[in-house]
C-alpha cells in the first residue's frame, strides 16, 4: 500500500528529476497550481552536470554515498546555515556544502565521477516569512518556513531529521497550546488544532516537504508566536514542536504585510500603479 502511495505521488510531484530537467514544464505546473508532495531527500535537489562548487565552501564532510551528501546539507539548512550547493566525491569520500551557487566546469578539468547538485528547497521564495525551529526531547529537530505574498495562497517548506524511520508524521497548528506544554497534550485526546500536512520519514530519518501551497494566512496578527507540534500518526505522541515567529526584519513585514513587497508585484499590479500614476504625469 505504501509502494503504491509513493508511486501515485510521482505522477504529480513538480520537484522530480523529470520536471526538474524541464524548466518550461515546470513553470507551468506550478502556474496551473499543480503542487508537490513529498516523496524523498532528492526532491529538493537538481543535479547540474558539469558544475562544481563555488570556492570556500562552509564545510567538507565525509560520507560515502550520494544521499548522506544531500542529508547533510538538508541538516545544514535546519541548523541556519544555508546550503544552496553540494557535490559528492565518491573518491574521496567527501561532500563539499556551499552557501553558494557553483560554476560551470572547463570542459578540460570536467570530473565524471563526481556529482554537483543544487538545493531548490533552499532558493527564496517571495513574499513574507515565518519560520519555526522544531525540537524535542525524543531527538528530532528540524524547520518549517511559510512564505506568502498578500491575496495569495502559502508555500510550505518543512526538513525533519532524527525521527523515527519509515513513519509518516503530521504537523499539526495548535494555537490554544502553550510552548512550555506542548509535549504534554494527548492530541488524540485534547483538540490538536488544525494540521497543515503530513511528512514521511524515510530509511534514516529524515523528512522532507518541499515548497507547497497550504490554505493558511500568515498574515493574521494571531499566528504569530502560535505552536507547532510535529505528531507521530501511528502512536499520536508529539515529537517536536516549535511555535511560528518572523523571520525576516520588521520593515520588510510590513511591507509584505500591507501589499507593497518588490518581490509580490505582478504584472496587473504594474499595471494599475501605471495607470494611476499617469494622473499625475
Amino acid at each position: 500500500m505504501k509502494k503504491n502511495k509513493i508511486a501515485a505521488r510521482r505522477k504529480i510531484s513538480i520537484y522530480s528529476k523529470k520536471f526538474a530537467q524541464n524548466a518550461y514544464l515546470a513553470f507551468l505546473f506550478r502556474f496551473i497550481g499543480i503542487s508537490g508532495d513529498y516523496l524523498d531527500i532528492n526532491e529538493c535537489f537538481v543535479e547540474m552536470p558539469n558544475f562544481q562548487p563555488a570556492p570556500d565552501p562552509i564545510a567538507v564532510e565525509t560520507v560515502e554515498f550520494k544521499d548522506d551528501c544531500l542529508r547533510a546539507c538538508l541538516r545544514s539548512q535546519i541548523r541556519g546555515r544555508l546550503c544552496l550547493s553540494a557535490e559528492h566525491r565518491p573518491k574521496d569520500n567527501a561532500c563539499v556544502l556551499s552557501e553558494k551557487y557553483g560554476e560551470k566546469r572547463s570542459i578540460s578539468v570536467t570530473i565524471k565521477k563526481n556529482s554537483y547538485f543544487e538545493n531548490i528547497c533552499a532558493r527564496s521564495q517571495e513574499g513574507g516569512r515565518l519560520e519555526a525551529k522544531l525540537t524535542g526531547f525524543r531527538g528530532g529537530e528540524g524547520v518549517l518556513e511559510l512564505v506568502q505574498c498578500k491575496g495569495e495562497k502559502t508555500k510550505l517548506l518543512a526538513i525533519m531529521t532524527g525521527l523515527q524511520e519509515n513513519r509518516d508524521f503530521h504537523v499539526i497548528y495548535i494555537p490554544g497550546v502553550e510552548l512550555s506544554s506542548c509535549h504534554k497534550i494527548d492530541p488524540s485526546k485534547d483538540n490538536p488544532g488544525r494540521k497543515l500536512i503530513t511528512i514521511d520519514s524515510d530509511s534514516r530519518g529524515m523528512a522532507i516537504q518541499p515548497w507547497i501551497d497550504v490554505d493558511f494566512n500568515i498574515f493574521d496578527s494571531s499566528v504569530i508566536n502560535k505552536t507547532i507540534a510535529i505528531v507521530d500518526s501511528n502512536s499520536s505522541n508529539i515529537v517536536d514542536c516549535g511555535y511560528l515567529q518572523i523571520n525576516m526584519n520588521a520593515s520588510e513585514w510590513d511591507r509584505a504585510k500591507n501589499g507593497f513587497a518588490l518581490n509580490c508585484i505582478y504584472f496587473g499590479q504594474i499595471i494599475t500603479i501605471s495607470s494611476f500614476l499617469s494622473i499625475f504625469f
